[in-house]
């Protein structure tokens, strides 16, 4: 038995030992005694190395923040998430998943002794969601030491075999999990578990089909993704990728570290392909090989002559077979880490006959393109890939795809509309080849003053060619309206409905059961009080029939004049009494309220209205405007503004009112600080909020690449 196993039986057999039963308590047994001894110091010695191992990486272990933006529905829409990584070199080279880092435009990473630096993105691949970030160690200040984990060897790992997932979950502070690896090639295959998910090349993104993960029970959570699998030598055996159910799942260190150097080398990992999918042979009567289970038109394997069905048995004179799907990922790394454009030999079966064809392999084609979103035209649009023309049976990657349509914009009412799918050709005559000629005409016609009326879109949509109009000219958001003031009563009410009614002292009492009179009304200075019903107005009943009739009183009031006397009719404590009521003139709801909507900042504030002063009992000293809406992600929300904040001062500007407000942030707009402070109150405290604004020059539009 080697040390791992006689470690792991020596623990567990001490601890039943040291249990015991009552029995053996009384009578202790000297065997007993020594197995126990033998336990103890073997949890010992497990202890030990796991503080040794988790010692060797936890200083390099960071907690990474992304801020990214995406393009739907013709607008750019930010989102924030956090992930794991780890330290791999001096000089600030940090390992972490492709999804953590998908479509990020910043990344704030947080070292293991809570300083904060910025990083960039070296590189990124979604075939095996690894990417690699590189801190920006000059914030960090001179003689800066970062901290480094190794890799270990991953093919060493067996079934059972201790190892830890460190990582900072949901975003808190570095953990560390223990668990034993129970499976060091695991794929994903679909329901039949013939087939590894997601491995055809034909869809425009494919995903998982290299790896064969090592697969885990260290607890993982969101926010550890990325983070190290580490092994009891403290050495990263895997990258953590996914999890849930208690199963972990992790990039396995061997494959991963290739895959690492080539992201660092050139900032994306180039692979081959003959243009054919794979199957492993189990349930077909076949005794050795790999099915060809598709092959791609006028790709190298259909070129070559080969067919689906065909089983292929050497690569290059090397015997290859796939008896099991877990062996699919080694068939299809081994065309895919030859040169791009390698002569190569193929063997293969057809019927029973053997017969071999040579091709030459083609680069495995990008998947995804640069997208934007063309904010005045309510369109996002993507490059197109030679993937995506060929999957699309697009002759060229001329043009500029459309993947997103704003609701309501100039895109959709156009006549003809433009819709997903369509092919952007030319914009006001001027042809569009990719999406950074979209960009430039874009921004032409956005810097004109005024911004045309109209703009001349000619899109392809299977195979037919369009013209349509957009009218791109923005419409200045109007203010809410608002009601004419009409008379009001100032108090709040309940219907009281007849069942309840007849559960009252004053049984059958249906009507309008006062809850509050708003101070500083008309109605604070008569004789109403909270608990009166009112059954009649002006000598009309006042009898709700359902709860739908919730607002039937202040409607009736509404048909009056304010300034007019009203009598009210009202029961209390078994008494009728009659009450006179000068009739008021409306107050503003927080429907009709002012607004304003700031882009840089991605906010939505509006004025602070009567019932706004009531409802948090605030009297006529607290001014400023409400949040009544922040986008999460955007410089104010990640701040920490929240909806239902009073923003009472930002810098040095003191806001008071929705005009003094705008002319703070236009002020702020022209000046860009690096800084930019919000005073708020949030319930009876008072708080500071910082944002950092990234200002940049004033462009209606944002790209990604992926």
């Amino acid at each position: 038995m080697d040390r791992r196993g006689l470690l792991v039986s020596s623990l567990i057999l001490g601890l039943v030992m040291a249990s015991g039963c009552a029995t053996s308590r009384q009578h202790p047994h000297p065997a007993g005694e020594g197995l126990a001894a033998e336990g103890a110091e073997a949890a010992r010695d497990l202890t030990a190395a796991i503080e040794a191992a988790r010692d060797k990486v936890f200083p390099a272990l960071v907690n990474i923040s992304v801020i990214s933006v995406s393009f739907w529905e013709g607008k750019e829409t930010k989102g924030g998430s956090t992930g794991s990584g780890t330290i791999i070199s001096p000089d600030g080279l940090v390992v972490t998943n492709h999804h953590v880092v998908e479509d990020g435009r910043t990344f704030k990473v947080t070292l293991a002794d809570k300083r904060e630096v910025s990083a960039t993105l070296v590189g990124e691949d979604p075939m095996t969601d690894l990417a690699v970030l590189r801190l920006n160690i000059s914030e960090l200040g001179e003689n800066t030491t970062l901290p480094v984990a190794r890799f270990g060897n991953s093919d060493a790992l067996g079934t059972g075999d201790y190892v830890m997932a460190m990582g900072a979950p949901y975003g808190l502070n570095r953990s560390v999990t223990l668990g034993v690896i129970s499976n060091t090639e695991r794929v994903f295959t679909s329901f039949s578990g013939d087939d590894i998910q997601d491995q055809e090349f034909d869809f425009d993104r494919s995903s998982d089909i290299f790896t064969r993960w090592l697969q885990h029970d260290a607890l993982i959570l969101p926010g550890n993704s990325g983070g190290p699998l580490v092994n009891l030598q403290g050495e990263i055996v895997g990258i953590n990728t996914r999890g849930g159910d208690g199963l972990g799942f992790a990039n396995p260190s061997n494959f991963a570290k290739g895959i690492v150097d080539q992201l660092i080398a050139s900032g994306a990992v180039t692979r081959s392909t003959i243009g054919a999918n794979f199957k492993s042979v189990r349930k077909t009567g076949i005794e050795r090989g790999v099915l060809i289970n598709s092959v791609a038109a006028d790709g190298p394997a259909a070129k070559a002559g080969l067919k689906a069905g065909d089983v292929l048995t050497a690569i290059d004179g090397a015997e290859i077979s796939a008896r099991f799907p877990e062996e699919i990922p080694l068939v299809l790394r081994t065309i895919a880490d030859k040169p791009v454009g390698t002569p190569i030999e193929l063997a293969y079966v057809r019927d029973g006959q053997a017969a071999t064809a040579t091709t030459t392999t083609e680069k495995l084609l990008r998947e995804e393109g640069k997208e934007m979103a063309l904010r005045l035209f309510g369109i996002s649009l993507s490059e197109i890939t030679d993937r995506m023309a060929r999957n699309r049976n697009l002759p060229d990657t001329n043009g500029a795809m459309v993947i997103g349509i704003r609701g309501g914009g100039p895109a959709q009412i156009a006549e003809p509309a433009i819709t997903w799918g369509d092919v952007i050709k030319s914009i006001n005559g001027r042809s569009i080849a990719t999406v950074n000629d979209a960009l430039d005409e874009y921004k032409k016609i956005a810097g004109q003053d005024p911004i045309p009326e109209f703009v001349i879109v000619e899109f392809d949509r299977n195979g037919k060619n369009n013209l349509t109009l957009l009218k791109p000219r923005p419409e200045k958001p109007d203010d809410p309206p608002r009601e004419l003031p009409k008379a009001w009563i100032g108090v709040a009410t309940q219907p009281v409905l007849k069942q309840l009614a007849d559960q009252l002292k004053d049984r059958g009492a249906q009507g309008f059961r006062v809850t509050r009179i708003y101070p500083n009304t008309l109605a604070a200075g008569s004789d109403l009080r909270v608990g009166d019903i009112i059954t009649k107005l002006n000598g009309e009943a006042m009898a709700p029939k359902s709860i739908q009739d919730s607002g039937m009183f202040q409607r009736q009031v509404r048909r009056l004049s304010a300034g007019q006397p009203a009598k009210l009719g009202v029961l209390r404590d078994g008494a009728s009494k009659e009450i006179e009521v000068t009739l008021e003139r409306t107050r503003i709801t927080a429907e009709e309220a002012l607004r304003d909507s700031n882009r840089d900042f991605e906010l939505t504030v509006r004025e602070l209205t009567f019932f706004d002063r009531d409802d948090n009992r605030w009297d006529d000293s607290v001014t400023g405007v409400i949040v009544a809406s922040v986008e999460r992600a955007g410089w104010a929300g990640l701040a920490g503004v929240f909806e239902g904040d009073v923003i009472q001062r930002i810098n040095n500007y003191t806001i008071t009112d929705i005009p003094s407000y705008r002319k703070a942030m236009d002020a702020i707009a022209k000046e860009q600080p690096s800084r930019v402070s919000f005073f708020v109150l949030r319930g009876t405290r008072t708080q500071f909020k910082f944002a950092e604004p990234e200002w940049k020059p004033t462009v209606t539009t944002g790209t990604t690449s992926k």
